[in-house]
């Protein structure tokens, strides 16, 4: 089984989605049965380099939520995450670009084997949401994809070039063009069935069924 995942680091629903369908395919005893290939999109292509506000700071600002509202949106959403086991710190996550951590991915994912790209999605997810470190920063990814069995001085040459750059943008491309995408994740289960936004662990195993 094939299963495609549009997402983005700097998406929460992103790391809940892709916890919850990893939790049930290794419950089901499918891990060695399902090739993942993790898609890059990027929520926000304009977030600057060097952060300037906070995700509490981005939703009053950017969405023009109120204190009020921006804290219960956050106390919703880390309860949702923590069903899943993640034990989320929101208010103080950094918004900021995520470019350089999606083009780490797609070298991971041409390079090295699929539990080492699992291991590094997963390690850039927690980075940001739980450690909230700044993964537009190098020196941050460098470390990480150190800790995931990444060759060091070939992430290096990577994060200090443009090389995936294209690649990314190919990527978001792709699925800006489906008619039915609307919300990331965005799941294609053996080029069939499709989950998006956030999704039910029903019909995740509903689709790791019939797909």
């Amino acid at each position: 089984m094939e299963i495609k995942i549009w997402a983005d680091f700097a998406c929460p629903y992103s790391y809940m989605g892709e916890k919850q369908l990893m939790d049930i395919i290794e419950s089901q005893g499918l891990t060695d049965k399902v090739k993942i290939q993790f898609l890059s999109y990027q929520l926000d292509p304009d977030a600057p380099v060097i952060p300037t506000e906070t995700m509490t700071q981005h939703f009053m600002d950017g969405h023009a939520y109120t204190a009020e509202q921006t804290q219960h949106l956050m106390e919703r959403i880390e309860k949702m995450a923590a069903r899943v086991g993640l034990d989320y710190k929101l208010a103080t996550t950094q918004v900021c670009s995520i470019f350089d951590a999606h083009r780490l991915m797609e070298y991971a994912q041409e390079c090295y084997s699929q539990d080492i790209a699992v291991r590094l999605n997963f390690a850039l997810f927690h980075a940001n949401f739980i450690e909230n470190l700044r993964l537009s920063d190098h020196a941050v990814l460098q470390s990480i994809a150190e800790k995931c069995g990444l060759d060091s001085s070939e992430v290096r040459a990577v994060l200090e070039s443009d090389k995936y750059a294209g690649q990314v943008h190919e990527e978001e491309q792709e699925v800006d063009k489906r008619k039915d995408f609307d919300l990331i994740p965005y799941m294609v289960f053996n080029d069939s069935t499709v989950l998006q936004g956030v999704i039910s662990p029903g019909a995740m195993k509903k689709a790791l069924a019939t797909a």
